[in-house]
């Protein structure tokens, strides 16, 4: 059978959670980068896939599948072996579903509504109100975190999708040690038992930390 073809870019923390979602099930992708400032996906092929042109999408077979939330769960409840990382339990699912929705509304949300302005608007600084937004989002995590991990004492999806967008916000915007203690100590523990952890989360991150810079210094400048 031919693998599951993604449709990413290396940077954005949403295809990075179903990289890392494929890799801890041991399946095989064929991931494809596309260069959004090319508008690749915006063409008539992929809009067929995806009428939302979002990143990340899949295609299984002849199925397109879009946002990665919905890509993950899919993904681990076809082609994993087991239920670990989204158990069968409803009320399991339930809070991993709310993490997820915290993932895509509260973190996401929040680094793609300060980058923005400054990649596709001109903004040439860095608006207080959205870092303020950003530290607010620390604390959120910081209160969810009764145990180990987000939900319970085992890796789930919650943390596969959430600690794409914390590496991110974090490597941007360091998190204050004294204030999230809980927050820090989970993210070093992700790094022992998340696969690739490196390349994946703090390599990109700091491309896109890297990219941010000079953004910021290209738009001083016009």
């Amino acid at each position: 059978m031919a693998p599951i073809v993604l449709y990413t870019t290396r940077r954005t923390p949403a295809g990075r959670a179903v990289e890392i979602t494929a890799k801890m099930i041991g399946l095989e992708l064929d991931v494809k980068f596309m260069d959004l400032t090319k508008k690749e996906h915006m063409t008539e092929e992929f809009l067929k896939m995806n009428p939302l042109h979002t990143v990340p999408t899949i295609v299984d077979g002849d199925v397109p599948l879009y946002d990665s939330h919905a890509i993950i769960i899919y993904l681990v409840s076809k082609y994993a072996k087991d239920d670990k990382l989204y158990p069968k339990d409803l009320v399991t699912q339930a809070r991993i579903n709310a993490m997820l929705h915290l993932e895509s509304g509260v973190l996401f949300a929040r680094l793609r509504g300060l980058l923005e302005p400054i990649f596709y608007k001109g903004c040439a600084e860095l608006p207080q109100d959205k870092m303020d937004g950003i530290y607010n989002a620390y604390d959120l995590v910081e209160g969810s975190l009764q145990s180990d991990y987000l939900v319970g004492n085992s890796l789930t999806l919650a943390d596969i999708s959430c600690c794409t967008s914390l590496s991110s916000l974090h490597t941007l915007f360091p998190a204050d040690a004294g204030k999230c203690p809980k927050l820090i100590a989970y993210l070093k523990r992700l790094e022992q038992v998340i696969p690739d952890y490196n390349e994946f989360n703090t390599v990109r991150a700091e491309e896109a930390n890297t990219y941010l810079k000079l953004k910021l210094e290209e738009n001083k400048k016009k």
